[in-house]
């Protein structure tokens, strides 16, 4: 597992831009413990940011073994198909996320994911019922990998907008 004085020094890596330096981080980390989580989810960030995204969406695909919350996996592959503009796949992936089995083991990644799916319904023009969002705690703010962050009162008043 990557330790956090490593994931702070990535993180500085990824913010700088420097991709050839954080996938030669990754490439040492993946060496010292091939398959590890840690590794897979961080070479999908650098790959995403980095504006690989087909290769960032086949890597996800070729490495979801390796994650323990597949809801998380469908979120960050639904994050992706939205960043190159196809609302329609990113919904059809994130449609995939066993939400009802990951709840009580990965509420966050799976509340993240749920609340993104709605997020994408609005963009899209679907209608969300008064359950799915009731699904979403009052309180929720979601944070989105782009940094900003999204409270439910904000998700329902763009839905009531549709």
């Amino acid at each position: 597992m990557i330790d956090m004085k490593k994931i702070n020094t990535l993180v500085d890596l990824i913010r700088s831009e420097d991709w050839r330096a954080a996938h030669a981080m990754l490439d040492e980390e993946e060496f010292a413990d091939p398959g590890e989580a840690t590794v897979a989810y961080w070479r999908s960030v650098v790959l995403r940011d980095e504006g690989r995204y087909q290769e960032a969406l086949k890597y996800l695909a070729d490495n979801q073994h390796r994650f323990n919350c597949q809801s998380g996996v469908a979120h960050k592959r639904a994050w992706i198909f939205h960043l190159i503009g196809n609302d329609t796949s990113a919904l059809s992936e994130i449609a995939l996320a066993p939400f009802d089995a990951e709840i009580e083991d990965f509420y966050g990644l799976v509340m993240e994911a749920k609340f993104f799916r709605l997020y994408l319904m609005i963009l899209t023009g679907l209608p969300i019922s008064a359950e799915q969002l009731a699904e979403i705690p009052d309180d929720y703010i979601s944070l989105f990998p782009t940094g900003e962050r999204i409270p439910k009162t904000k998700l329902f008043s763009l839905a009531q907008r549709g």
